[in-house]
């Protein structure tokens, strides 16, 4: 049965998150090192991200940065972010690209954590409105993208070349469909270690349920069979 014990940890909110030890142990891997975290969907990989980051703010200091691929998800961990840690809700500070980015720049300095898309920040690195040199924790969430010219990429560069105390972790459900795959991200973001846990592992497995799937057939409306047909069309002329 799962534990109703909840995490007593600096900086984490009393009584609001349970003791998970799955994301104990995934935490206190990534602490150590520069680490790939593989963990399925639903089963709480920001609060894995969150604890490393709460350990890192009160044995480090600095500042914190999470980056997540869209605004809604950006605005989804800020929330979580405010809730879970003790800090004052206005050091968790979140860059889209609708902040002006002269005000990026100066919440950048004032802030302890900031939750950001990726073309934000690369952003502002190049204009050198900001400097990485300070942040002592990077998470990037859905990590598997950090390939080609996605902006994880340049970002990690930076990062590793700027920071006094770098720390990276990556967060995704599916790395990668193939090892070389996996070792590309792991390259590109630095990472150093892979700690993965599948909803197989005895910890995860009390955590997970089966999905009852009700199957419903549907009528499309006619304006999208008509739109079918005619891609249907333009591909049979290929």
């Amino acid at each position: 049965m799962a534990t109703s014990d909840t995490v007593d940890r600096p900086l984490v909110a009393s009584g609001l998150l349970e003791q998970r030890r799955y994301q104990s142990t995934l935490a206190e891997t990534a602490i150590e090192d520069h680490t790939l975290v593989c963990l399925p969907t639903g089963l709480g990989k920001t609060a894995v991200s969150l604890l490393v980051t709460a350990d890192r703010l009160d044995s480090v200091g600095g500042t914190a940065l999470l980056l997540a691929p869209t605004k809604p998800l950006v605005t989804q961990h800020a929330e979580f972010y405010r809730e879970a840690l003790t800090i004052p809700e206005e050091e968790v500070v979140v860059f889209t690209g609708e902040v002006r980015p002269d005000d990026r720049a100066e919440l950048f300095e004032s802030a302890t954590v900031v939750i950001a898309t990726p073309q934000v920040v690369e952003n502002d690195l190049v204009g050198n409105r900001i400097s990485l040199s300070d942040v002592t924790h990077v998470t990037f969430d859905e990590c598997h993208r950090a390939s080609g010219d996605y902006a994880y990429t340049y970002i990690a560069d930076r990062y590793h070349e700027q920071a006094e105390q770098p720390l990276v972790t990556g967060m995704s459900a599916s790395p990668g469909d193939d090892e070389e795959s996996i070792l590309q991200v792991c390259e590109n973001l630095g990472l150093r270690e892979i700690a993965v846990m599948s909803d197989e592992d005895e910890d995860v497995a009390e955590y997970t349920h089966e999905t009852d799937v009700d199957w419903q057939r549907i009528e499309l409306p006619e304006a999208v069979i008509e739109i079918r047909d005619a891609v249907n069309e333009v591909i049979a002329d290929r």
